[in-house]
């Protein structure tokens, strides 16, 4: 390709680039759009040679006149959209640039044109910049950077010797003076590529050197935050359920320190509610405190001291990149601790909510300690359980006319004879003998609850919890309806939880007077179809890019840069003590075994060493897989890591299978009661032993009441008598 012609397309092409940031930016109207794809597309043609459009295109004079005519309907057009069209200074300005350069690319003619396009490429560059967070600006911007370097070295190359106003167009080689050769040669492609490359590596060195101070300053906010329903101070039986189809994405949920950690499900707590009224849920109070500061952004959520005495919990760190929602609640793991961020103050309600003073304008990232309470074993079987009067006034009360509701709860829980069992019983009624349904719509029903729980039978996540906060309290026991998120979908990539809106929950808290409030959750499994495609893992590496992208150049300040800093020095020392410890560590036992070998080998004949190796690896297969359901039970319950609820979800699994080896399998629309009913009918000798690990996974799967040892021993045991009866079955 000459060298003229590869300079007019690579304008060009810097003008297309520019402006493909500002449509992915979506800052240009349809009506925009149309007529700067067609001079775009014409600009291309003409730069790459295309006869008939240079045939065209010749015939057009550029004069000033001209110029100033498009120049002037460009100002008119302007005025218009500022003010009847957008009302807004900023589109306003930006559809005036996109205006401008779409003239230019019609009037290509001068090399001060050709100047003149790269300051308007230049500003479309960095108004895109300024409009967006998003990762797709990387290619955008690494392809305005080649564009841009090949753009100014032919430029160069087809300087004039003079300062006549030559026309570079294709058809003008004769007026470009020049040493170089008139082609693209192939050194000099890669010369100039080379170049490229060395630009992006040096502007990302002075993009780490000197942090950006705020990003994304030209973004418009008004009207784009998410819209949330449940986290205000009033919540209607049936508002959730009208975001359980909305996929857009609210935050990302890292968890750093727990890499063992339930990837299944992790609740996000939002706010706690403790009036009911017979339609919708309410605050006592509506008093703040503000946190107070332990450590440069560190707010101090919960004192240590302020835990129930004798309580259990387990620590969850969690980093959290929130959307730019319309709540100015903050989301985190039951029961937050400590609150890390860019904030000037959080607050704290008297149900340990946490809040920002005013709605974020923009994403915003933080991090949060949390102490996840767990049930002691003394509350578990205590028959009698003291409350406080500051609980009992606030967490029993129940509206006006649920008499009907406190006899079904007194009917659930005749059999139970501890507080702790009660709930267990109150909970496995709800989660037995209702279904659930986004279409149940109760929100302007006079008895929303009744209608529920002895009509309709069928509801969603707030339903569930509602019933069960008043059946609990009905019969004595303080709880609470809190609303929130359920994460449930794990981005594998990125290692982190993915919440949208659709994962919108609500469940519930129960208080114990040692253990605390302890989360329990009577809504029956919610995880919707969701449609997969094979391609569904692209989707979620994207993501995980999306989410290093904002950690390591949206977020990065000069925080960031000087623990990057202290970093590398420190670890950088650290890294060469230790390689040296652990070569040194290594070098002696390799040595030992090395030689150990060699002489057991020396003691074979050729063919020996083989046949014994070979029946070493067949001799080991054939146990693992003898012993491969003991070995897996016995890990589930004994090793130290094991999670509880993880574990008996894989015994539950394990049982499904050793069923299914006799003949039944449970279909993905039945529950784990009705599977047990069915094999109750078909494989009698095998009921008991269903029953009894079916209960125990409703027990460890929905109570968020971890499993005792002894408890997971027995169900390892009943799966044990379960394979052995399916082996004697045979």
């Amino acid at each position: 390709m000459p060298i003229d012609q590869a300079f007019a397309l690579s304008s060009v092409l810097l003008a297309a680039t520019a402006l493909s940031g500002l449509v992915l930016a979506q800052s240009v109207p349809l009506w925009l759009a149309l007529p700067i794809a067609i001079i775009l597309t014409v600009s291309l043609l003409h730069a790459g040679g295309v006869s008939f459009v240079r045939r065209a295109m010749g015939k057009i004079t550029v004069s000033p006149t001209l110029w100033n005519v498009l120049l002037v309907g460009a100002f008119v057009i302007l005025l218009i959209d500022l003010t009847v069209v957008s009302r807004d200074l900023l589109p306003a300005g930006i559809h005036f640039l996109i205006m401008l350069l779409g003239i230019k690319l019609l009037t290509l003619q001068q090399r001060r044109d050709y100047r003149h396009l790269y300051a308007i490429s230049l500003m479309a560059i960095l108004a895109s910049a300024a409009l967006t967070t998003d990762a797709w600006y990387v290619p955008i911007f690494l392809l305005y950077l080649l564009a841009a370097v090949w753009t100014l070295l032919l430029y160069h190359l087809t300087q004039e010797t003079g300062e006549s106003p030559a026309v570079v167009t294709p058809t003008s080689a004769a007026a470009c003076q020049t040493t170089f050769p008139i082609g693209i040669t192939r050194p000099f492609f890669w010369l100039t590529n080379g170049t490229a490359v060395l630009t992006v590596a040096l502007t990302l060195t002075i993009f780490f050197l000197i942090p950006r101070i705020g990003a994304g300053v030209l973004q418009k906010t008004s009207g784009e935050t998410l819209r949330t329903t449940g986290f205000s101070d009033r919540v209607d039986l049936g508002t959730i359920g009208s975001v359980k189809q909305d996929p857009q994405v609210v935050m990302r949920v890292e968890l750093p320190d727990q890499p063992t950690v339930d990837k299944d499900r992790l609740y996000l707590r939002g706010l706690a509610y403790d009036q009911y009224n017979g339609q919708s849920w309410g605050h006592s109070g509506t008093r703040r405190r503000s946190l107070s500061l332990v450590a440069d952004g560190t707010f101090l959520a919960r004192p240590t001291g302020s835990r129930p005495l004798g309580s259990q919990s387990g620590t969850i760190r969690q980093d959290i990149l929130l959307e730019t929602l319309d709540t100015a609640v903050l989301f985190a793991a039951p029961f937050a601790e400590l609150v890390s961020g860019e904030f000037l103050t959080v607050q704290t309600d008297d149900m340990s909510g946490l809040h920002l003073p005013l709605s974020p304008s923009s994403r915003i990232r933080y991090s949060v300690t949390s102490q996840s309470p767990q049930l002691i074993a003394d509350e578990r079987t205590a028959s009698v359980l003291a409350y406080p009067d500051s609980i009992r006034s606030h967490y029993l009360q129940v509206p006006i006319g649920s008499q009907q509701v406190a006899d079904l709860a007194h009917r659930v829980i005749q059999q139970a004879t501890t507080p702790f069992g009660q709930t267990l019983a109150i909970q496995q009624h709800l989660l037995e003998n209702y279904r659930y349904s986004l279409d149940a719509d109760t929100a302007t029903l006079s008895h929303p609850l009744e209608e529920f729980l002895f009509t309709r039978k069928t509801g969603y996540c707030e339903h569930y919890a509602t019933a069960m906060v008043v059946m609990l309290r009905t019969v004595g026991i303080p709880a609470r309806l809190v609303t929130g998120f359920l994460a449930t979908e794990w981005n594998e990539y990125g290692g982190y939880f993915t919440v949208r809106q659709r994962d919108a929950h609500a469940w519930v808290e129960v208080y114990f007077p040692h253990s605390g409030w302890i989360t329990m959750d009577p809504t029956p499994s919610i995880s919707a179809a969701v449609a997969t495609s094979r391609w569904e893992f692209i989707r979620r590496f994207g993501e995980s890019v999306q989410l290093q992208w904002d950690r390591l150049f949206v977020r990065y300040s000069a925080k960031d840069q000087l623990a990057v800093v202290h970093g590398v020095r420190e670890s950088s020392d650290a890294l060469r003590e230790r390689v040296s410890r652990w070569v040194a560590s290594l070098s002696a036992p390799i040595s030992q075994v090395i030689g150990r070998l060699t002489r057991m080998a020396q003691t074979f004949q050729p063919g020996m060493l083989g046949l014994v190796t070979g029946v070493i690896v067949v001799g080991l297969s054939l146990l693992l897989l003898l012993l491969r359901d003991r070995i897996g039970l016995w890990a589930t319950t004994h090793l130290p890591t094991a999670h509880p609820q993880l574990a008996i979800v894989h015994l539950y699994a394990r049982m499904l299978r050793t069923v299914e080896r006799h003949g039944m399998s449970k279909l993905p629309a039945a529950t784990a009661s009705e599977f047990a009913r069915l094999v109750e009918q078909e494989w009698a000798a095998a009921a008991p032993m269903v029953a009894d690990v079916t209960a125990l996974y409703y027990q460890g799967r929905f109570s968020q009441a971890p499993l005792t040892p002894d408890e997971l021993s027995r169900a390892a045991e009943q799966v044990r008598r379960l394979q052995s009866l399916t082996h004697t079955a045979r």
